[in-house]
């Protein structure tokens, strides 16, 4: 592994707040995103169920297929009929399920048929010309109810609705809950709810008769899975399918799991033999766009007096809805932070994966974390309370201190650096916490109820693959890597592309910055190709934009291979200035000799004999600048329920929140904001901070405004931004940072995750911000999302938000 300071050759760009100048397209209006392809496309549009559980009878194409302009109608079995199932992952239930609806319906929105024709406007009136005879079959909406016994199954073959139900227990949990003094518990809720990005799903699928191959240009996010799982259900090699991802407008993890609707246009794209094209509407991305699942947890705490937690026990129970490829994916992730920044020696899981008539779930930012550190602060804040003690001080007496890093959790998971008292500390001093408290009861006299709440939060990053399998066996995927091709051109700039994508991070700044840093030159001289295509780009099964990974595997292959092509242009430099190849130097844009700082050979000449004048190379040296690299983090473990990291970086973070709530009518509003975090060393402070704020904006979302409500009969009610609340710039606090750096050795820069904490901490610090203010009224919060009719109820009838 590369010594950090092996890396760079100047330290002028690394570090530093450099403009997001690759972004002025998008500013501009020039991107080109799925729908702005210029190409001669026809339209699909997919007859959705309104039934949420229902056999599926006779499906009537005959009036939509005579209507003008029509091409093609297909209905759920017969796109079965030319696929494969899709596949399971985390589920140890058998459970048989295809893109499409086959022999019946599971949730509102479910695809039934797929229309297309030459229009949009046609599709939509041929989507209303199919009749579909449905025979309604009894629903079941929450968890406690699909696990009832003779509660109707949602696949009749796995003969229950719970697809996976595991127990893993690290350390003496037994003899942890016997030494406490005592035991906290309590019953959390957390709601179903969306990251709802800026564009929604986009994809045009394109049938190469004479090869019977496909082309698809997709705004997917994890491209490396979805050519396998596309070719998988289609039954063909992968070097059948071409798989492209232009600009995406932002994605969060709900932009994981098209790959189904791209099987069913690669479908009927061959029986058109034109490129189909389809971009999801806002009501169907709300309807059956995937969500992140509503969950019921139970958690318990086995303290001793003075604070200190012997053990956790959590029993989590998700509602995965009705997708068995992403099911159970939630449930084992979450023990990944299980016990967040503590030095908690003994714990159990109890996972369970329910599966019910909502709609599909998927990776939503966070992926679990949030819902297992909202379910933990509040926890400690509750101890906290019984004891008598501060909630400042029960996390003090608790957290994994600096001098045991690295640290390994009680399941595997291992800590590699971090101060999680100072990171507390700083919080607390930027929020002015003794005098929130001192003000807090001189407002209660005059009416006024104001609450701090603080929650620590590990933030994980870069996910180790085979976590999904962890109750199954050996996973079809393990550890974390990506791929890289840097190459220098005839003018003696750099280009780079990678095998995964960009979803509006900034990496083509980043990339810039770094290697800009080892090839001492300034980053206007590096461009960065930020789109995906499979025929060039150097992919894995892992590629794609999740779980945090770029500032870890992304980023360390593109050092490998910018480092293969700077060894390259060191050895060309030295040949042409007639030097020894230790005694070169790189400076603004050349190769210059150690000894003699005039004496130097700028890139553009080098390239002219590394492209044109080869027979002036070095003895060797194979003609042309453009290398490959495949980076991976070596820290991955095997998969095993004994010791596992499900995650191979570790950053946290305390959020700490002062709100008000008027108690006449339950509004939760923000009086101010901090969040002290540490994800290691920056690339760039202004994108780590863009970060940090965009994703503690989600949370709050999550926490005062957003749920997907579904009533008895497995109706969605919230489909559309009417609804589906989100928050405004309006109703947001200025948020106020502090920033602590502990390198992390695993990672080549030392760098660490930083684009989901927001959505982790926030949660619980709000919370117990809320809950902190209602003291006097003895409400308890255990459920989200906080809207101000719960916070009414609870003040004046029944005490529980």
């Amino acid at each position: 592994m590369l010594n950090f300071d092996e890396i760079f050759v100047t330290r002028n760009w690394f570090g530093k707040p450099v403009r997001r100048d690759a972004d002025t397209r998008f500013v501009k209006g020039e991107g080109s995103y799925v729908d702005d392809l210029n190409m001669d496309c026809v339209y699909a549009g997919f007859v959705r169920s309104p039934h949420a559980h229902a056999r599926l009878g006779k499906i009537d194409t005959s009036k939509a297929e005579a209507l003008k302009g029509v091409l093609a109608v297909m209905t759920g079995p017969e796109v079965a009929a030319l696929t494969k199932p899709v596949g399971a992952r985390a589920i140890t239930r058998p459970a048989r399920q295809h893109v499409m609806a086959t022999g019946k319906v599971r949730y509102v929105g479910e695809p039934v048929a797929v229309v297309v024709a030459e229009d949009r406007y046609t599709v939509e009136d041929a989507l209303d010309l199919v009749e579909v005879e449905y025979e309604p079959l009894p629903v079941v909406v929450e968890v406690e109810e699909a696990m009832k016994a003779g509660a109707p199954l949602v696949f009749e073959e796995a003969e229950t609705n719970v697809l996976l139900h595991d127990t893993l227990t690290h350390g003496d949990i037994d003899g942890a809950f016997r030494q406490a003094d005592l035991v906290v518990k309590e019953q959390f809720r957390i709601q179903r709810f969306s990251s709802t990005p800026l564009e929604n799903w986009a994809i045009i699928a394109k049938h190469e008769k004479g090869t019977d191959s496909f082309v698809v240009w997709a705004n997917c996010q994890q491209p490396g899975r979805s050519i396998v799982n596309v070719c998988g259900c289609l039954g063909i090699p992968a070097n059948k399918l071409r798989f492209i991802v232009p600009d995406s407008g932002g994605g969060f993890g709900i932009k994981l799991a098209l790959w189904p609707y791209i099987v069913s246009q690669c479908v009927v794209a061959r029986k058109v033999d034109k490129p189909v094209k389809w971009i999801q509407t806002r009501r169907e991305h709300l309807l059956a766009g995937t969500h992140t699942p509503d969950c019921v947890v139970d958690l318990e705490l086995a303290l001793k007096r003075d604070g200190k937690v012997l053990g956790l026990k959590i029993r989590d129970r998700q509602n995965d809805g009705s997708f068995v490829h992403t099911a159970g994916i939630y449930n084992l992730i979450k023990f990944a932070t299980m016990v967040g920044c503590y030095d908690i020696k003994a714990t159990q899981a109890e996972l369970m994966s329910i599966v019910s008539n909502k709609a599909p779930t998927v990776q939503n930012r966070g992926v679990g974390k949030p819902a297992m550190i909202f379910t933990l602060e509040r926890l400690m804040h509750r101890a906290a309370v019984q004891l008598g003690l501060d909630p400042a001080e029960i996390r003090f007496r608790n957290f994994v201190q600096p001098e045991q890093m690295p640290h390994t959790t009680p399941s595997g998971e291992i800590y590699e650096s971090g101060n999680y008292p100072e990171t507390l500390r700083k919080a607390l001093a930027q929020i002015g916490y003794d005098g929130v408290k001192k003000e807090q009861e001189s407002l209660r006299k005059q009416g006024k109820y104001i609450g701090v709440g603080l929650s620590a939060s590990i933030e994980p990053g870069t996910s180790n693959l085979g976590y999904y399998y962890t109750s199954r066996g050996t996973p079809e995927y393990m550890g974390n890597a990506e791929g890289a091709i840097v190459s220098m051109d005839y003018d003696g700039n750099v280009n780079v592309l990678l095998g995964s994508v960009d979803e509006g991070q900034g990496h083509a700044t980043s990339v810039a910055q770094v290697v800009a840093d080892m090839l001492a030159f300034t980053p206007e001289r590096v461009t960065m190709n930020t789109h995906m295509d499979s025929l060039v780009s150097p992919f894995l099964g892992h590629s794609g934009c999740y779980a945090n990974r770029f500032n870890d595997v992304d980023m360390g292959a593109v050092i490998m291979a910018t480092k293969k092509v700077r060894d390259k242009v060191l050895k060309i430099g030295a040949h042409m200035l007639g030097v020894p190849e230790g005694e070169v130097r790189l400076k603004d844009g050349a190769v210059c000799s150690a000894a003699e700082a005039k004496k130097s050979a700028p890139f553009k000449d080098i390239a002219t004999v590394a492209y044109k004048q080869i027979l002036l190379l070095p003895k060797g040296v194979e003609p042309g600048l453009k290398e490959v690299a495949y980076y991976k983090n070596e820290i991955a473990k095997m998969p095993g329920k004994e010791d596992f990291n499900v995650q191979m970086t570790h950053s946290n973070s305390v959020h700490a929140a002062v709100v008000e709530v008027d108690v006449e009518s339950g509004m939760v509003s923000f009086r101010k904001y901090v969040i002290a975090h540490d994800c290691g060393r920056h690339i760039n402070p202004g994108i780590v901070d863009g970060m940090a704020i965009g994703s503690t904006v989600h949370g709050v979302g999550t926490v005062l405004l957003e749920e997907f409500i579904y009533d008895e009969n497995g109706q969605i009610l919230t489909t559309s931004f009417v609804d589906y609340m989100k928050p405004l710039a309006v109703g947001l606090p200025r948020f106020e940072l502090t920033h602590l750096e502990s390198p992390c050795p695993t990672s080549l820069l030392g760098t660490k995750a930083v684009g989901e904490g927001g959505a982790i901490g926030s949660l619980a610090a709000i919370a117990n911000a809320v809950e902190d203010a209602l003291a006097p009224f003895g409400v308890k919060v255990t459920s989200l999302p906080i809207t101000p009719e719960k916070v009414m109820r609870a003040i004046r009838e029944t005490k529980v938000i």
